[in-house]
């Protein structure tokens, strides 16, 4: 049976289209190389896909991890027999050794002079896996490093060279292969960071950073100048921080990157932030929130006037939530203005505002001159002093619906931190029409997670039944998971990320107990008497129930 070539697999099974097809096809004839690297290098497949591809295509299984230990040993035997340098240039690696078989890494099966060599060195049968170019390098530098190095010293200071490293192909495709991985991880962010004697490669993934290479020094600045160059900034210039962008296409998705550089005393701290343009979906229902609070904010944002607000820390997903929210009542009948700083995400229908606090357009200072742009939605990015939120609160109660965030620990507090920037409580209570607290939480990974036992001093300790009684109609399922840790997952057990809510409608009993009493508590009393009211916490121990999320992942967040 004839085999089927790997551009057909790719477009079968990755909906890879004819038209990348057949630019790899021209980019082959003019430069040589195979047809699924040239597709990573074009962006219209990722590492991962053509790993799939190419093991279906030649029935070779893959491998993502050996036993390490046991690595050592066979390296250790072979190392007086062949050249493991020869044989991991070429893209092959020895693991193990089964029943008269040599059990190997590679990159490149269809190399068959190399394989030939491989049996005839070590008078072993070869058994190939696939496995990531990365990952056979991490091995290598690990276990066998000859300390050879494949840069040629360099100065510091020195922006010629630097720029001429750069453009070396290693530098090139070692920056491809960390933005692919981390895209594939789902990844935030990527941090390259100078250490005290090393340099290392963190990604951000479900907002908690993991540590995933360690580089070289002369790697590091090639690195460094490498994304410096593609993000137009200043290769030369190490003393003062910089911000570029530029945007990349992996697996036919579009990515912004957002990059930013900072001098630190052991070198240049370089940060990419990964802008999923293709996996924007500005959903309300889709981040997690509960029927019920659902259908209370969704009340709430139907109103003609008034202000809502969304409280969290940075990177709690605000933006998120006030970004669906906008989406919902985004129609042809409406004029939306927002302000933000920075504006994330360009969305359709939206017209938004950078502010600029160096040439004076500040929150306060746009806020004033939108509303001569006769608007009858209004986002303001966040409100941080006494000015903006005097104006927000006017405009809400000039007929304009008013949405904004706070940096407070729950919902309740945003009434308090209102009081703290001098603003009246009668004008609080004219305007505010409710309040939602966020953080987010990782989420079990799909592919690893498993049915748990929780302890019953666990469950007695955090009140669960009592939750899963009084919630019980909210509730998909009951059934306590925990992830073992994958590839898929960078072995965290976590994959993905959910928001938890709190929130409330300002309503008329908790107007007359803010004026009268000015105090928290009393707020949180009548709250707790409200069927719908959870605090963050017992929102999340709901997606624990539901084994969406652990409990050890609640209690580090909320």
């Amino acid at each position: 049976m004839k085999r089927p070539l790997i551009g057909e697999i790719l477009r079968d099974k990755f909906n890879i289209s004819n038209q990348d097809i057949l630019q790899a096809l021209e980019i082959q004839k003019k430069n040589g190389g195979y047809i699924g690297q040239i597709l990573i290098q074009i962006g219209s497949i990722t590492e991962s896909q053509l790993l799939e591809a190419l093991s279906e295509q030649l029935s070779i299984p893959i491998k993502l991890q050996v036993d390490e230990i046991r690595f050592q040993e066979v390296v250790n035997e072979l190392s007086t027999k062949i050249s493991l340098d020869f044989f991991y240039k070429s893209g092959f690696l020895p693991f193990d050794i089964q029943d008269n078989s040599l059990l190997t890494l590679t990159t490149d099966p269809l190399k068959i002079h190399v394989i030939s060599k491989l049996e005839q060195d070590t008078g072993l049968k070869i058994k190939l896996f696939l496995t990531y170019d990365r990952y056979i390098k991490s091995l290598y530098r690990k276990y066998i490093d000859t300390n050879s190095e494949e840069f040629v010293s360099l100065e510091e200071d020195d922006p010629e060279k630097l720029k001429d490293m750069a453009l070396e192909v290693p530098v090139i495709k070692y920056l491809n292969d960390i933005i692919t991985r981390a895209v594939e991880l789902n990844a935030s962010d990527i941090h390259i960071e100078p250490q005290e004697k090393r340099f290392i490669v963190r990604f951000r993934i479900d907002g908690v950073l993991h540590e995933m290479d360690e580089i070289d020094e002369n790697f590091y600045l090639a690195l460094t100048s490498r994304i410096k160059l593609l993000s137009g900034l200043d290769i030369a210039e190490k003393r003062l921080p910089q911000d570029g962008k530029f945007s990349v296409r992996i697996g036919s998705s579009p990515i912004d990157i957002r990059t930013s550089t900072i001098p630190t005393v052991k070198g240049e701290d370089v940060v990419i932030r990964l802008l999923y343009r293709g996996k924007l979906t500005f959903e309300l229902d889709k981040l997690g929130i509960k029927k019920d609070h659902y259908d209370i904010l969704v009340d709430l944002i139907k109103r003609p006037y008034g202000m809502i607000l969304v409280t969290g820390p940075t990177g709690s997903g605000k933006t998120t939530t006030l970004y669906s929210v906008l989406s919902m009542l985004n129609s042809q009948e409406d004029k939306i203005i927002t302000i933000e700083d920075p504006v994330e995400y360009q969305i359709e229908g939206l017209n938004q505002i950078q502010i600029k606090p160096e040439i004076g357009l500040t929150f306060a200072s746009a806020l004033r001159s939108i509303l001569r742009h006769d608007p009858d939605i209004i986002m303001v990015g966040e409100i941080r002093d006494k000015e903006t939120a005097e104006i927000s609160i006017q405009s809400a109660l000039t007929g304009h619906l008013v949405f904004s965030t706070l940096h407070t620990n729950d919902a309740p507090s945003s009434l308090f931190r209102l009081l703290e920037m001098d603003i009246e409580d009668y004008l609080i209570n004219a305007s505010i029409l409710g309040i939602v607290a966020q953080r987010i939480v990782r989420t079990n990974c799909p592919y690893c997670s498993e049915p748990v036992e929780l302890e019953d001093n666990i469950v007695k300790k955090f009140k669960l039944d009592e939750l899963s009684q009084k919630f019980g109609h909210l509730l998909e399922k009951k059934e306590f998971r925990k992830g073992k840790g994958c590839d898929k997952c960078a072995n965290t057990g976590y994959r993905g990320r959910i928001a938890i809510y709190e929130l409330f409608e300002y309503s008329e009993d908790l107007k007359e107990a803010f004026v009268n009493h000015k105090s928290i508590d009393s707020i949180k009393n009548i709250l707790s008497q409200k069927p719908y009211y959870r605090t963050l916490r017992e929102d999340g121990f709901l997606k624990v129930i539901e084994g969406i999320t652990t409990i050890e992942e609640v209690l580090r967040i909320a």
